[in-house]
């Protein structure tokens, strides 16, 4: 795959995403099979108990504590077409985890000019057995969403960057509405306006004096700093709300340099395939020798992987327990690009001596032949000094396509084997299986409580940790906002209450039973 001019998308990168596509669907596809996970059943609640018109305000209002009104705009219209069938919110869920690939991939060809480069970076990126749960557990839809929105305002800024332009006023409104959908989606995106501005420096050639600086600030730098007002008026609002917020002890970070080489230690161990093996020393001499490469190698788009590499993770950096999986997703972005351009750095080395190795051969041989030729050749055998030589030269670029095949194919294969050996489709396949079952049990009922009811659930066991999972179905299930729904022993009722609810269910995870209803 030969670089080719980074503003022009050719029929050779539509089949390189094709290509790339279909790899991540053999992965991805099973997961329509998965159920919903208990977060799930909580975020839908809380959006549907606000209603469509408070989340979409709250989306406008990306200042407030609001908790993530991004996932709205993903789990209210689902809901509201097909109720709780896990099938269509997985199938949503991996297309828009394929609509990321070619963004991705885009976002490759501009930093990296280089097809190849591209190619086998979002190879990587587009489908790891450690952060699959992306595509299987719905509970990620955050960082999917995060990821899809981060990558597409980051690759039409540099995708007018690397024309020469400036954002003008109407671009720089939608770079920034691109922003904030990616932090209404996670946290994770409050990097964004940092990473623009890294790209910026990076690109610059210096100021030989202040009025240049200033222009610098004026022209190149502004996108990044206003993004950097909003992140810190979203910042603040966010902390302000986890604060404040009762049983938020699981989302407050916890500074601390062991907490941050640790939970990185753990981030790269898992990207690189080697759990429990990453310590923090060996992470630390791993980021010295990614940056001394890059800048060595005197290479924009290294430099810019190396910060990516080390900001990125920040907002979950002091986060415990230590996050893992899907919220691993931009960081595997900064990884792939890197692994990519040291495999295309060791391909054209390799390209080059083999190259130089048959062009010696030819030349050897050529000259071997000038020797074992008379010393009056006849007309009738003229003696052609190149063909010998040009015979045994194959191009570079053929080399080089052949290799990058290889090492893609030989990817694959790994990544296969590597999916299999930790069997990840089961695994991830069992997650929510108990949630399921409980729905099934209350759609077994074939109940539709009258409006404005009061109805008791009385659950056997603890079905699920948090105790206001069966609140949660429930309502969700019977989709009637009027409904008063309480649960035995964990609601506060009073015994007039207790005696006088409409309805009582017994409920276990396999069966929900009415025990007492308006109708006798």
């Amino acid at each position: 795959m030969t670089p080719a001019p980074a503003g022009r998308c050719t029929s050779v990168d539509a089949i390189c995403v094709l290509l790339l596509i279909a790899y991540f669907l053999h992965f991805a596809l099973p997961a329509r099979h998965g159920g919903f996970r208990e977060d799930e059943m909580l975020n839908l609640w809380g959006y549907w108990y606000v209603g469509p018109i408070q989340s979409v305000l709250a989306f406008a209002r990306f200042w407030t504590a609001y908790y993530r009104p991004g996932g709205a705009l993903y789990y209210l219209p689902l809901y509201h077409f097909f109720g709780l069938n896990p099938f269509a919110y997985r199938i949503v869920q991996i297309t828009i985890l394929a609509l990321s690939i070619p963004i991705a991939y885009w976002l490759a060809r501009l930093l990296a000019s280089s097809r190849s480069v591209a190619f086998v970076a979002v190879l990587a990126f587009c489908y790891h057995p450690y952060v699959a749960s992306l595509a299987f557990v719905g509970a990620f839809i955050y960082d999917v969403l995060c990821g899809l929105f981060y990558l597409a305002a980051l690759t039409y800024y540099v995708q007018i960057r690397e024309k020469g332009g400036y954002l003008h006023p109407l671009q720089l409104v939608l770079f920034l509405v691109l922003y904030i959908c990616a932090l209404n989606s996670k946290e994770m995106a409050v990097t964004l306006p940092v990473i623009v501005l890294i790209y910026e420096l990076l690109s610059s050639s210096g100021w030989g004096n202040w009025n240049a600086f200033f222009c610098w600030m004026r022209r190149d730098a502004a996108p990044a700093l206003i993004g950097g007002a909003i992140t810190a008026v979203y910042v603040c609002s966010k902390i302000g709300g986890i604060t404040s917020a009762p049983g938020s002890d699981s989302y407050r970070p916890l500074y601390s340099w062991h907490n941050f080489v640790t939970s990185n230690a753990s981030f790269v161990g898992d990207l690189l395939y080697a759990p429990q093996t990453i310590t923090p020393t060996a992470l630390l001499l791993l980021w010295a020798a990614v940056f001394v490469y890059a800048f060595l190698r005197r290479d924009r788009l290294l430099r810019l992987m190396a910060f990516w590499i080390v900001v990125v993770p920040l907002p979950i950096a002091f986060i415990l327990p230590i996050r893992r999986g899907g919220c691993l997703y931009l960081l595997l972005f900064g990884w792939a690009m890197i692994c990519a351009k040291a495999s295309s750095d060791l391909i054209a080395f390799l390209t080059n001596a083999f190259v130089i190795h048959r062009h010696r051969t030819g030349m050897y041989r050529t000259h071997q032949a000038l020797l074992e030729t008379p010393a009056a050749p006849t007309s009738a055998q003229p003696i052609d000094v190149t063909s010998s030589a040009t015979a045994e030269k194959t191009p570079g670029w053929a080399v080089r396509i052949a290799l990058v095949s290889v090492l893609a194919v030989s990817f694959a294969v790994f990544t296969e084997w590597e999916n299999r050996r930790l069997a990840t489709v089961p695994n991830l396949l069992r997650v929510g299986q108990k949630l399921s079952h409980v729905i099934a049990a209350f759609d077994s009922l074939n109940l539709q409580p009258a409006p404005h009811s009061t109805v008791l659930l009385k659950p056997a066991e603890q079905l699920f940790q948090n105790k206001w999972h069966p609140l949660f179905i429930a309502s969700l299930v019977w989709n009637d906002h009027s409904l008063q729904i309480w649960i035995d022993n964990v609601s506060k009722l009073t015994p007039q209450q207790r005696a006088e609810a409409d309805y009582i269910i017994s409920l276990t995870e396999f069966e929900a039973k009415v025990i007492r209803s308006p109708n006798g």
